[in-house]
């Protein structure tokens, strides 16, 4: 029991940087089919998804705003799992993440409703601040310099 306790607690850099890689990319594999199922899902559907915008402001362009979104997944989704340019890939993620958090928040919707935005948010921040980890292609490219 000693063994097991004493290896829970210990602290690995490598071990760490494998978690962290694994949350990286499985978190990228998501964002990747949510935006492929959107951008396969047609005009009408697009144009519902951009709508959300008009919370902002902005009133017109609806179509665009949802191919941007879609494509914003999408990208996103085959950066963070390839762990490419991940700080940059995590601006336009994190906007359309707070669009798709006021959606929610806008409709009185439950808590349920919008905690997967929340929590995704949260990630996207942590992966702004923190990068892509050792095991991506950023650092590799970065070891090359």
């Amino acid at each position: 029991m000693k063994k097991i306790i004493t290896y829970t607690m210990h602290e690995s850099i490598v071990l760490q940087n494998i978690g962290f890689a694994l949350v990286r990319t499985s978190f990228g594999v998501v964002f990747f089919i949510l935006g492929y199922n959107k951008l396969m899902s047609g005009s009408s559907h697009l144009t519902q998804i951009g709508s959300a915008i008009e919370l902002f402001g902005i009133t017109h362009g609806y179509t665009i705003w949802g191919y941007l979104a879609a494509l914003t997944e999408l990208c996103a989704g085959a950066s963070y799992a390839l762990g490419l340019f991940t700080r940059i890939t995590s601006l336009p993620l994190i906007f359309l993440l707070i669009v798709a958090l006021q959606f929610h928040l806008q409709k009185n919707d439950p808590f349920t409703s919008w905690a997967f935005a929340l929590t995704c948010l949260c990630v996207v921040c942590g992966f702004l601040i923190a990068g892509s980890g050792m095991y991506s292609v950023d650092h590799f490219m970065q070891e090359k310099r």
